[in-house]
């Protein structure tokens, strides 16, 4: 008599799908590289954006506030660039995916 070992809690299909979803290490890190990217990009787009707002000097000297700024904007940028951002780290790591090995 053969035995089988069967449980039927296992879903054997999201098993596969993971399997399918996993991605190298060249692959994660081409990914993260790409999110970096992007995020910069969106700190520079930030920045520039800033600088069409005339200074006034009602306040005194703003140092500390374009310091802030300056860190929001960044923040802003890496969280939107996690988050899908604009889709360009998306489309670089689909362009250049087919450059870089499947396996480690």
């Amino acid at each position: 008599m053969v035995r089988v070992n069967w449980d039927p809690n296992a879903n054997v299909t999201k098993q596969a799908e993971q399997l399918g979803k996993r991605k190298s290490q060249s692959q994660e890190a081409l990914l993260d590289a790409a999110e970096q990217f992007e995020a910069l990009f969106l700190y520079q787009l930030m920045s520039e954006m800033r600088r069409t707002v005339p200074d006034t000097d009602l306040l005194g000297n703003r140092q500390a506030e374009k310091l802030f700024q300056s860190m929001l904007d960044q923040e802003m940028a890496t969280h939107s660039a996690k988050s899908q951002g604009v889709g360009l780290a998306k489309m670089i790591y689909e362009q250049m995916s087919r450059y870089v090995s499947d396996d480690d």
